[in-house]
Protein backbone atom coordinates (compact mmCIF):
# COMPACT_ATOMS: atom_id res chain seq x y z
CA UNK A 1 0.00 0.00 0.00
CA UNK A 2 1.06 3.50 -0.56
CA UNK A 3 0.91 6.10 1.82
CA UNK A 4 -0.04 8.58 -1.33
CA UNK A 5 -3.57 10.47 -0.96
CA UNK A 6 -5.83 11.04 -3.65
CA UNK A 7 -5.98 15.18 -4.03
CA UNK A 8 -8.53 16.91 -2.23
CA UNK A 9 -10.59 19.65 -4.30
CA UNK A 10 -9.01 22.95 -3.24
CA UNK A 11 -11.95 25.34 -3.15
CA UNK A 12 -9.35 28.05 -3.78
CA UNK A 13 -7.89 26.61 -6.94
CA UNK A 14 -11.40 26.66 -8.92
CA UNK A 15 -11.49 28.45 -12.00
CA UNK A 16 -14.01 31.05 -13.09
CA UNK A 17 -14.21 30.08 -16.64
CA UNK A 18 -17.69 28.64 -16.31
CA UNK A 19 -18.50 31.90 -15.01
CA UNK A 20 -16.61 34.00 -17.71
CA UNK A 21 -18.02 31.30 -20.59
CA UNK A 22 -21.77 32.37 -19.17
CA UNK A 23 -21.44 36.03 -19.02
CA UNK A 24 -19.96 35.85 -22.48
CA UNK A 25 -22.66 34.13 -23.71
CA UNK A 26 -25.26 36.37 -22.20
CA UNK A 27 -23.50 39.60 -23.15
CA UNK A 28 -23.62 38.01 -26.79
CA UNK A 29 -27.33 37.36 -26.71
CA UNK A 30 -27.92 40.99 -25.38
CA UNK A 31 -25.79 42.10 -28.59
CA UNK A 32 -28.01 40.21 -30.98
CA UNK A 33 -31.26 41.63 -29.36
CA UNK A 34 -29.64 45.36 -29.35
CA UNK A 35 -28.65 44.96 -32.88
CA UNK A 36 -32.15 43.18 -33.60
CA UNK A 37 -33.91 46.32 -32.48
CA UNK A 38 -32.05 48.86 -33.96
CA UNK A 39 -32.19 47.46 -37.63
CA UNK A 40 -36.17 46.80 -36.98
CA UNK A 41 -38.24 49.63 -35.83
CA UNK A 42 -40.76 48.52 -34.15
CA UNK A 43 -43.32 50.50 -35.90
CA UNK A 44 -42.73 48.27 -39.06
CA UNK A 45 -43.47 45.00 -37.40
CA UNK A 46 -46.95 46.42 -36.84
CA UNK A 47 -49.98 45.67 -38.97
CA UNK A 48 -52.19 47.55 -40.21
CA UNK A 49 -55.30 46.97 -37.92
CA UNK A 50 -52.82 47.51 -35.09
CA UNK A 51 -51.66 50.99 -36.96
CA UNK A 52 -55.29 51.51 -37.17
CA UNK A 53 -56.23 50.53 -33.77
CA UNK A 54 -53.45 53.20 -32.33
CA UNK A 55 -54.64 56.30 -34.53
CA UNK A 56 -58.81 55.10 -33.93
CA UNK A 57 -57.45 54.78 -29.46
CA UNK A 58 -55.61 58.05 -29.56
CA UNK A 59 -58.48 59.97 -31.56
CA UNK A 60 -60.68 58.76 -28.55
CA UNK A 61 -58.22 59.46 -26.13
CA UNK A 62 -57.75 62.91 -27.23
CA UNK A 63 -61.87 63.08 -27.29
CA UNK A 64 -62.00 62.35 -24.28
CA UNK A 65 -59.70 65.01 -22.96
CA UNK A 66 -60.76 67.52 -24.89
CA UNK A 67 -57.52 68.10 -26.60
CA UNK A 68 -58.11 70.20 -29.26
CA UNK A 69 -54.73 70.65 -30.64
CA UNK A 70 -53.90 66.95 -30.54
CA UNK A 71 -57.08 66.33 -32.39
CA UNK A 72 -56.14 68.57 -35.34
CA UNK A 73 -52.90 66.17 -35.64
CA UNK A 74 -55.36 62.98 -35.24
CA UNK A 75 -58.21 64.27 -38.09
CA UNK A 76 -58.24 64.45 -42.02
CA UNK A 77 -58.72 67.83 -43.91
CA UNK A 78 -62.65 68.56 -43.53
CA UNK A 79 -63.45 66.28 -40.14
CA UNK A 80 -66.46 68.02 -39.77
CA UNK A 81 -67.09 67.04 -35.60
CA UNK A 82 -71.40 66.72 -35.80
CA UNK A 83 -70.20 63.94 -38.21
CA UNK A 84 -67.19 62.32 -35.61
CA UNK A 85 -67.78 58.66 -34.89
CA UNK A 86 -68.10 59.19 -31.87
CA UNK A 87 -70.58 62.10 -31.91
CA UNK A 88 -73.25 61.57 -29.73
CA UNK A 89 -71.89 59.52 -26.94
CA UNK A 90 -72.01 60.84 -23.54
CA UNK A 91 -69.03 60.35 -20.97
CA UNK A 92 -65.62 58.58 -21.56
CA UNK A 93 -65.29 57.13 -24.77
CA UNK A 94 -63.84 53.70 -25.36
CA UNK A 95 -62.48 51.93 -27.97
CA UNK A 96 -63.26 48.16 -27.73
CA UNK A 97 -62.57 46.29 -30.62
CA UNK A 98 -60.92 47.03 -34.50
CA UNK A 99 -61.98 44.49 -36.93
CA UNK A 100 -62.23 44.19 -40.56
CA UNK A 101 -59.28 46.22 -41.58
CA UNK A 102 -59.85 47.04 -45.47
CA UNK A 103 -56.17 49.20 -46.50
CA UNK A 104 -56.58 50.23 -50.53
CA UNK A 105 -53.51 52.86 -50.58
CA UNK A 106 -53.46 55.68 -48.50
CA UNK A 107 -57.05 54.89 -47.24
CA UNK A 108 -58.71 52.40 -45.16
CA UNK A 109 -61.73 51.24 -43.50
CA UNK A 110 -62.49 49.21 -40.09
CA UNK A 111 -65.41 48.10 -37.85
CA UNK A 112 -64.96 49.99 -34.68
CA UNK A 113 -66.78 49.00 -32.18
CA UNK A 114 -67.19 51.85 -29.23
CA UNK A 115 -68.58 51.90 -25.85
CA UNK A 116 -69.03 54.81 -23.55
CA UNK A 117 -70.04 55.59 -19.89
CA UNK A 118 -73.57 56.61 -21.39
CA UNK A 119 -76.95 53.85 -21.89
CA UNK A 120 -76.10 53.55 -25.36
CA UNK A 121 -74.12 50.42 -24.80
CA UNK A 122 -71.15 49.27 -27.32
CA UNK A 123 -71.87 50.17 -30.97
CA UNK A 124 -70.09 49.19 -34.14
CA UNK A 125 -69.56 51.49 -36.82
CA UNK A 126 -67.46 51.88 -39.95
CA UNK A 127 -64.65 54.11 -39.33
CA UNK A 128 -62.90 55.74 -42.55
CA UNK A 129 -59.03 56.80 -42.01
CA UNK A 130 -56.53 58.44 -44.64
CA UNK A 131 -52.79 58.18 -44.17
CA UNK A 132 -51.34 61.49 -43.70
CA UNK A 133 -48.32 62.35 -42.03
CA UNK A 134 -46.81 59.08 -41.64
CA UNK A 135 -49.74 58.16 -39.25
CA UNK A 136 -53.73 57.21 -39.93
CA UNK A 137 -56.03 60.27 -39.95
CA UNK A 138 -59.36 59.61 -38.71
CA UNK A 139 -62.51 60.70 -41.31
CA UNK A 140 -65.83 61.62 -41.82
Amino acid sequence: MSDEHAPVDDPSRTTAKPFILAVSIVAILMIGIVVSALLRPADESRSDADRLNASATDFVRASNNDDAEALDRMVCDGFAEDRSPIAGREGEVRVEALDNAVVNGNRATADVRIAADDDKGATTSTWTFVQGDDRWLVCN
